[in-house]
Order: C-alpha cells, then structure tokens, then sequence
C-alpha cells in the first residue's frame, strides 16, 4: 500500500511540476514580449500584463504542492527536532492531519467561491477571458495539497522503522 500511495503522490508531484513549468514558462513569454513591443516597437500589449498576472496566481497555487511534497515549505521543526525519533513522526503525522482538515475546508471554500454566480459571469479585463478559469488555480491547488498531505500522513502512519 505504500508504494502505490508514493506512486500515486509522484503523479500527481510531476502534474505540478508540469503545471507549475507552464506557468512560469506562460509568465516568462509575456512579460518578455510586453518589454520587447512597449520599449522597443513603441506598441504595447495590452493583455500580457493580466497574461502574467494570472500565471504567477497558479504557478503559486500549484508549486505550494510541489514544495509541500519535497519538504520546502516554512516549518517550525525547530521544537520538533528535539523530540525522540518516534514522537516526531507521531507530530508529523498529527501536523499532516491538521493540514488535511484545513485544506479540505479551503478546498470546499474555493469550489462554492468558483462558483459563485459572480465569478463565473466576470471575464478579465483585456483577455476576456471567464475569471472562473484564473480562480479554478485555488480549489486545483488545494486539492493537490491535501492529496500530498494525506499522503504524507499515510506514510508517516506506515513507516514504523524511522
């Protein structure tokens, strides 16, 4: 069972980081072409500026699971550092649960926020484009974070031997 659980969370780490490439590469484009066409062709572009915007929105939703998955999010480990080897993984695990229960309640929030009669009526500014797409970033992010939450927790009640 955990081999597929880790099997099942390097998926769902490499859609992330896929995720997360696209965006920055997305980000990267825009704002290159937006500095290329205002200051050398005189013609600025007009929706590149939102284009970035919105890449960064989910290159920051997404890669916060990607960072959560890989152990380089902020943590206070400095207390839990100094307990024995078997009451760090026990508050691994609890922190792990606390986290599920939290994204869980964010990810419910997120999706009745997507929804929301004046989200999925709004369109950007200069793309046109439905705000529903830029917010579905938050419950796609946070869904992936409890999915690696979860799977650290799994695996921090499985591994008896560190």
């Amino acid at each position: 069972m955990l081999s597929l659980m880790d099997r099942i969370g390097k998926i769902f780490d490499i859609l992330a980081r896929r995720l997360t490439q696209i965006s920055v590469a997305v980000m990267a484009v825009a704002v290159t072409a937006q500095v290329i066409w205002r200051y050398f062709l005189g013609n600025p572009i007009i929706w590149a500026e939102e284009l970035a915007r919105y890449a960064l929105v989910w290159m920051t939703f997404i890669g916060a699971a990607v960072a959560l998955r890989s152990g380089q999010l902020a943590a206070m480990d400095l207390v839990v550092t100094r307990f024995p080897p078997g009451a760090q993984r026990w508050i691994n695990v609890f922190v792990s649960l606390v986290n599920c229960v939290l994204l869980a309640f964010l990810l419910y929030c997120s999706i009745n926020l997507v929804g929301m009669p004046s989200v999925v009526a709004q369109k950007s500014p200069a793309m046109r484009v439905p705000m529903s797409y830029v917010y579905m970033a938050l419950p796609i992010g946070m869904g992936l974070l409890l999915l690696q939450s979860f799977f650290r927790m799994v695996t921090g009640i499985c591994r008896k031997g560190e």
